[in-house]
């Protein structure tokens, strides 16, 4: 504001202060007639219901003025108030309380804090925050086959074919915070893929109780917790996906109640009860009626290992994970001699799905069998370098079906090893992977290798290209973009970007 306006507000202030000023004192004396009290109560009424408005202004600005680290000064010509030595006496019948202002404070702040976030200055006070978060993976893919068909075991042949097309995987939109207390907790995550007829799907949804900060119990739909690169977000693999192995064996999600907590200093666990091993997206009418019930943790004894399964922090001592999950999912149901929904997950080792029929004998179909999934992990990363492993044991038991089998147990077993080094800390990584399922019916294996690009040197944006050899696929994932009975080799660009 210029100097004028601001001394023309000063003048006439101050004409306003006297004038009132004078007028009391006329009333106080009797020189006032009794017909214009009230033009002088309510002169002072509106000056002084004015001078709160001021303050409530001057409060305001103060608080944005912190915020940003400035100091602000009043001056005299900024702010002008009433003398605290007038007295303007009255007589009684005329009310000079004025009515209370409007309150103008600001309770929330809208920031920019690893997400877009709606947050209170007092969350005891006004208990909700609301945090967004949104990422994408845009890819090229290319595949060049070394077979023409693969043939199943139950003797179905289907075509292996070449691909050469572009996908828009993982297109999310993350919404968390806390409401009604800063211990009630929810988490909202929307999903849509171009591989998945681009419909939008709600890929996790949940409610959380925070007991401290050690233990928290979780009710909902997010990823049954077991297999450590399962649990590790897809956007900080170390190549453009996770690997064969651990796509094969893991779980997926569910719905269910989770309990989340600490050991010690370097423990940590989850554990749940859930709908099943792998209940994404099904209806109550495709689930059977037996729970799923799963555990994983694990322990950092050099320090916390973070998130990220490189060393991007280009770590100054050395960084160790180890852990290790359990989960045991008993599959039973069959309506009209076709298995539920939830059956139809397991394969056999060469990519024959269980529950068709003839899989494992000519004629039959299997309905029910129960799984014990083991899994151990090993992670570490030190200046720059990095190294992460897993083993899977899987064993699927008290197989039965509509008719006699000759194999009532199976046993599978596949792991993975994969590492990398930054050659220019924070911008540029290399990366190597093998992969292997073995079975009854068959085994695969990959091997992979690839690079990670940040031109921004921040991991919220990635550019990743990786090569990979694919011998007999057992797996069928649209988000690796590994198709059951691929053999041959596999190209992925894909960038990748987040807020």
């Amino acid at each position: 504001m210029s100097d004028r306006p601001r001394n023309l507000i000063s003048i006439v202030g101050t004409l306003a202060l006297v004038m009132a000023c004078c007028a009391g004192r006329n009333l106080a004396r009797g020189q006032v007639p009794p017909s214009q009290v009230a033009n002088y109560g309510d002169l002072l009424m509106r000056l002084e219901r004015q001078e709160q408005e001021l303050r409530v202004i001057r409060q305001q600005l103060d608080r944005q003025n912190a915020i940003a680290g400035h100091q602000t000064t009043w001056s005299s010509h900024e702010v002008w108030r009433l003398p605290t030595a007038t007295v303007i006496a009255l007589p009684p019948s005329i009310n000079t309380k004025p009515s209370a202002p409007e309150s103008h404070e600001m309770h929330y702040e809208a920031v920019y804090d690893k997400g877009f976030r709606f947050r209170p200055f007092d969350k005891k006070k006004h208990p909700f925050e609301l945090k967004v978060n949104g990422r994408i993976q845009f890819r090229y893919v290319g595949f060049a086959r070394d077979v023409d068909s693969w043939t199943d075991n139950a003797g179905v042949t289907r075509a292996v074919r070449n691909r050469n097309d572009f996908d828009v995987e993982r297109a999310r939109l993350i919404f968390s915070g806390y409401a009604l207390s800063p211990r009630l907790t929810y988490f909202m995550q929307l999903d849509g893929d171009s591989d998945g007829r681009e419909v939008v799907d709600f890929l996790d949804y949940l409610w959380g109780w925070e007991f401290n900060d050690r233990f928290k119990i979780q009710m909902g739909k997010r990823k049954v917790p077991a297999g450590r690169q399962w649990l590790v977000s897809s956007h900080d693999t170390r190549l453009v996906d996770r690997p064969m192995a651990i796509d094969f064996f893991r779980p997926d999600r569910t719905i269910g109640i989770f309990a989340i907590g600490h050991i010690g200093e370097t423990g940590h666990y989850e554990a749940m009860v859930g709908n099943g091993y792998r209940a994404n997206n099904l209806s109550p009418a495709q689930l059977d009626n037996r729970f799923t019930f799963a555990v994983t943790n694990y322990w950092d004894p050099l320090g916390d290992f973070g998130k990220r399964v490189v060393d991007y922090d280009d770590s100054e001592s050395p960084l160790v994970r180890f852990g290790h999950s359990f989960v045991y999912s008993p599959q039973s149901g069959v309506v009209v001699g076709v298995p539920l929904g939830e059956l139809n997950f397991a394969s056999l080792t060469d990519g024959t799905r269980l529950t068709s029929p003839g899989a494992l004998t000519p004629g039959v179909t299997v309905s029910r069998f129960d799984i014990y999934f083991y899994g151990v992990d090993l992670s570490a990363k030190w200046r720059g370098w990095s190294i992460n492993a897993e083993g899977f044991f899987r064993w699927i038991e008290d197989i039965r079906g509509d008719g006699p089998l000759t194999i009532n147990d199976l046993f599978q077993r596949g792991f993975y090893v994969e590492g990398g080094t930054f050659i220019v800390p924070k911008v540029l990584d290399i990366n190597v992977r093998y992969s292997q399922i073995d079975g009854l019916f068959g085994n695969a294996s990959e091997y992979a290798a690839g690079f990670n690009w940040y031109p921004l040197e921040t991991t919220k944006m990635k550019i990743s290209l990786d090569v990979t050899s694919i011998d007999s696929s057992p797996l069928n994932n649209t988000s690796s973009n590994i198709l059951v009975g691929d053999d041959g080799t596999l190209f992925r660009t894909q960038f990748q970007a987040e807020f």
